[in-house]
């Protein structure tokens, strides 16, 4: 009895010393992003990074803004009005919107790049599909099924992205991938405007035949394929391992970036250990779970610090912003092509956006009257398109050099107040190049807003939490472009001017 009381003793006394010891072992080491400074923060790894992030961007852009180029032209094939192209554009937005937080939480749960990489084959395996299907909503339902994947690398890619940078270059780095998304704008009406200018139908059968902007498919999902085969080449992003507890991995990966962009290993550097990085509880509830229930239980305890101090204000604000800026550019911006198609149609000057597009709507009602079906695309939409994608990566690039300048806020507080007094303008301007000029300023500025909040977020919040944020984040964005697309194809034929007012206000509101 005497020794057991003896061992007790002897265990108490070393059980604080193993706790502290546990806590100096999980202290000790080097800050990850100091070690970055080290091996070179903006080195080869970073760049190879950058492009894989940016080209899987592109492909998200290419799969949801392209829409407003397939709604024109296959018209004649769904026999669609303005309210069936504002559900086929709308339909991956939604499809993003349902799907964004379960990517956000699996990317916080098992890792970013495997979310990365089979969302976005999944997503590109379906668009695949979509170019076979001949009826109207069977097509917008695989178009949601596209959006509920690449919904991964909507969101996904900025987390990814900023956990291989410091926080001094992670800005700059977020605002450079989201340039592709300038390079986008270009290319989609680019490769529409190659590829719709061909002349060939193939009958496949009575009710189908397959024509040029099927095709124009696969042009739109080929950035997203070699965006995946690089991000296959790159490893996981060494956070969110350190995040998941698995250090030993996160020193590898760190190594292999040292030994990328320096030639050195760490041990060269004086590193030979990683500081532990604080988080929630390893436990992956998705792979030890039976029950529905329990995984969403799981999913929502561990979602409650965003709604909490200190986090819930600014990520409310956060989420606020951009529901209006996708409102703004993307649901505007997806009937940019057919406002500009309209205009281009038009013979006389001197008019204003309203009077084009009201004029428009009785040479439809003509048309229908006729059994004229016209899905034709003028020229002058094409070349509109492309200026405000040159416009769009001008602005980032300018964007990157005075981001840090002038801060986050100031940038966006100006963007914004520009781009809604453009739109107030396109009320009543009558020159065509004004219109075009003050066309572009409206949809780029709030544009450049969403990668700046984006970074915003990813500054904001902890590892453990940074998928899920900027995935609900965008996901509540992408509320915004359904509910101004479809807000568009309500009013824009009967209330053009009202429609104008009401984004105009949206801006100037936030």
């Amino acid at each position: 009895m005497r020794s057991q009381l003896d061992q007790q003793d002897v265990e108490s006394k070393n059980t604080p010393a193993s706790s502290k010891n546990a806590s100096e072992d999980q202290n000790a080491g080097h800050e990850y992003e100091d070690v970055l400074q080290l091996i070179g923060s903006f080195g080869r790894v970073q760049w190879i990074v950058l492009l894989a992030a940016g080209l899987l961007l592109m492909m998200v852009i290419n799969e949801t803004m392209g829409m407003s180029y397939i709604t024109i032209v296959s018209q004649c094939d769904f026999e669609t009005n303005s309210m069936d192209k504002a559900i086929m554009s709308a339909a991956s937005f939604v499809g993003i919107f349902f799907s964004s937080y379960f990517w956000g939480y699996l990317s916080d749960t098992v890792g970013r790049r495997p979310v990365l990489i089979y969302t976005t084959i999944a997503g590109n395996v379906l668009s695949l599909c979509s170019i076979f299907i001949p009826n109207y909503w069977f097509y917008v339902f695989i178009r949601f099924g596209v959006g509920f994947f690449i919904a991964g690398a909507s969101s996904t890619t900025y987390a990814y992205l900023g956990e291989f940078f410091t926080p001094r270059h992670r800005p700059i780095a977020i605002n450079y991938a989201s340039l592709f998304v300038g390079i986008s704008t270009i290319y989609v009406p680019a490769t529409a405007w190659l590829i719709l200018s061909m002349d060939w139908s193939v009958n496949v059968t009575d009710d189908f035949a397959f024509r040029p902007w099927r095709l124009l498919t696969i042009c739109y999902m080929l950035p997203g394929v070699i965006g995946t085969i690089l991000l296959w080449t790159l490893p996981e992003s060494p956070k969110i391992l350190m995040s998941l507890h698995k250090t030993e991995e996160a020193f590898a990966v760190v190594d292999w970036i040292a030994v990328k962009n320096s030639g050195k290993h760490l041990h060269e550097f004086k590193v030979q250990k990683l500081k532990a990085e604080a988080s929630c509880d390893g436990e992956n509830i998705l792979l030890i779970s039976k029950s529905a229930i329990a995984t969403i239980k799981k999913m929502w305890k561990e979602t409650m610090p965003l709604l909490k101090r200190p986090h819930l204000v600014n990520f409310a604000i956060s989420c606020t912003i951009m529901c209006g800026l996708f409102f703004s550019s993307s649901g505007m911006g997806l009937w940019y092509p057919e406002i500009q198609n309209r205009l281009g149609q038009s013979d006389s000057d001197n008019l204003t956006v309203c009077n084009v597009i009201d004029a428009s709507i009785d040479q439809m009602q003509a048309n229908i009257t006729n059994k004229i079906c016209d899905d034709h695309i003028n020229t002058k939409s094409y070349i509109d398109t492309i200026t405000y994608g040159s416009a769009l990566t001008v602005g980032y690039l300018l964007m990157g050099l005075i981001l840090n300048k002038i801060g986050r806020k100031a940038s966006i507080f100006l963007g914004l107040t520009l781009a809604g007094a453009c739109a107030i303008a396109l009320i009543f301007i009558k020159d065509d190049v004004a219109i075009v000029v003050c066309f572009c300023l409206y949809l780029v500025l709030p544009g450049l807003c969403i990668s700046i909040v984006s970074g915003a977020v990813v500054d904001l919040v902890p590892t453990n939490l940074r998928g899920k944020a900027v995935c609900i984040c965008l996901m509540l964005g992408r509320t915004g472009s359904v509910f101004g697309s479809n807000l568009i194809g309500i009013l824009l034929d009967a209330y053009c001017t009202a429609t104008f007012g009401v984004f105009s206000g949206f801006v100037l509101s936030e």
